[in-house]
């Protein structure tokens, strides 16, 4: 192996001191010092999908085996016979969803918007004997830029174009594991930017320290706001414990409390464990996904916690018609009082093609809110007992949901083009109406959010959240369609809010 020039060494020698890193470069010792660097490395395993059968499976295989990447990688093989005008990386997010749900993101946190972190996935579309298209895709932790992707792609063309399948996939994975979490001293340009104080290192060094600032941010926002429910938890033990034994039988509402409460103590204890835990974390792990995605969850238990000894507390108070009663009959509305609030904003301004069902939304908003107050006052003159003014408020907070659904209906007609584009906008918005209870407080004390399952009540904020997401989508689909006539396409029509790195071109 040829030696590295007197000069160069210098030069590589000045940057590594810039950057504090003298002494960790094990492949830059290695072409100094001539040592051998072995072949094939950190391919964790080969996937391989010929529905097209334009394979040599056992000859591919051999040939992937030999490669090196830079990082451990799953590689993903997926060939299949194409038209023209499909878009192949939709194909190849559907075929993903109904056959390898492993090659999309499983983290929480990603709501299964991201391919999986470590994989490289490749997709060959053959349309003919010596066209069709090509696409590879990335987990967030493995993508690069755009014309990177388009190098990587351009690798297999000669290939393709002679129909020479396999030899076109080795060399786009080739060429994929050059490039993907290529370290710093591989890079091209490097030899020529260390001469220059490695301005360059220093930056990429940079960006890396600022992703760890903002995680141990993060990691902090959560853990303080964890540990402030937590604290409310703690302060409220006795009061909570009191209030469960309260609780009358025979009520299916405050039953359903009561289950609760009886794993209560040892979620609490678990939480406060956790809680310790996490306060002596060292700065490795506060700086770390994993550790961001921990403390989240940490977070959310503590809140539902909170929650949920503020729904017994409530419930208490109104089963046993105690001084503080209104205060958490209060609690019970202010969940849909403040949705009924909001449809006013979300009605306002409706075009041609909504104003029938806006005006039917805004109608029943007037409705809801006299039978919200109908059901305080036959509750406050002991008309009815507590359970059944729950049940009404559940009812009204069910019938707000179908006026949504159906409102939801007309507005992605309204503005969807085609069914791909109402698919994903219908994606994007149920996202958003299920996720909401698990991600954002709730109302302190209510018992219906603490009881009842979140597909049951559709929040007019949630509602807001998924329609805006589901324009976003398709807007971003339909300039990704009309950027498509050239170079790598990228986006994914009908993916709801899908944007996992990666992309497609043509040979």
């Amino acid at each position: 192996m040829r030696h590295l020039s007197l000069p160069i060494r210098s030069a590589a020698a000045s940057a590594a001191a810039v950057l504090g890193l003298v002494g960790v470069l094990p492949a830059a010792s290695a072409v100094g010092t001539g040592v051998h660097i072995t072949t094939g490395q950190n391919l964790d395993s080969i996937t391989v999908e010929d529905t097209a059968g334009v394979l040599n499976e056992q000859r591919l295989r051999a040939a992937l085996e030999d490669i090196d990447f830079n990082e451990p990688t799953n590689l993903a093989i997926y060939t299949r016979e194409g038209e023209y005008s499909d878009d192949i990386n939709t194909r190849t997010l559907h075929y993903a969803q109904q056959s390898h749900p492993e090659w999309i993101s499983q983290d929480p946190e990603d709501y299964g918007d991201y391919w999986a972190d470590g994989y490289f996935i490749i997709t060959l579309s053959v349309e003919g004997a010596d066209s069709g298209q090509i696409g590879t895709y990335y987990g967030e932790d493995r993508k690069v830029s755009s014309s990177q992707m388009e190098t990587i792609h351009e690798a297999g063309y000669g290939d393709f174009k002679q129909g020479r399948w396999s030899d076109g996939v080795v060399a786009v994975a080739t060429k994929g594991a050059t490039i993907m979490n290529r370290p710093w001293y591989k890079q091209p340009a490097l030899w020529w930017t260390v001469g220059l104080g490695g301005g360059i290192g220093v930056a990429g060094w940079g960006a890396v320290l600022g992703v760890r600032s903002s995680r141990r941010k993060k990691f902090a926002t959560e853990l303080q706001a964890g540990k402030s429910h937590l604290s409310n938890v703690t302060m409220d033990l006795d009061t909570t414990e009191l209030a469960a034994r309260t609780l009358p039988t025979g009520s299916y509402h405050a039953a359903d409390l009561e289950r609760r409460f009886a794993d209560f103590v040892a979620s609490y204890r678990t939480n406060f464990t956790e809680q310790k835990e996490l306060e002596a974390a060292g700065k490795k792990e506060r700086s770390s996904a994993e550790g961001v995605v921990r403390v989240r969850k940490f977070r959310i238990a503590a809140e539902d916690l909170d929650m949920t000894d503020d729904a017994i507390i409530a419930a208490s108070a109104l089963y046993t018609r105690s001084a503080t009663w209104q205060d958490a009959w209060r609690a019970q509305t202010a969940p849909v009082l403040e949705d009924l609030d909001q449809l006013a904003e979300l009605v306002k301004g409706p075009s041609k093609e909504l104003k029938a069902v806006a005006a039917a939304l805004e109608s029943f908003s007037h409705t809801a809110q006299s039978e919200v107050d109908k059901a305080g006052s036959d509750l406050k003159a002991e008309r009815i007992d507590v359970d059944t003014a729950l049940d009404r408020l559940a009812e009204v907070r069910k019938e707000l949901t179908a006026k949504l659904e159906e409102f939801s209906t007309a507005q992605i007609e309204a503005y969807a083009q085609t069914e791909e584009e109402k698919e994903e906008m219908r994606k994007a918005m149920s996202r958003s109406r299920y996720s909401y209870s698990k991600n954002n407080p709730r109302g302190g004390g209510s018992i219906l959010d603490v009881t009842s399952p979140g597909e049951w009540f559709w929040r007019v904020q949630a509602y807001n959240v998924g329609y805006s997401s589901g324009v976003s989508a398709v807007t971003s689909s339909r300039e990704a369609a009309s950027s498509s006539s050239g170079g790598v396409s990228q986006g994914y029509s009908g993916g709801g809010s899908f944007s996992g790195a990666g992309g497609s071109s043509r040979f």
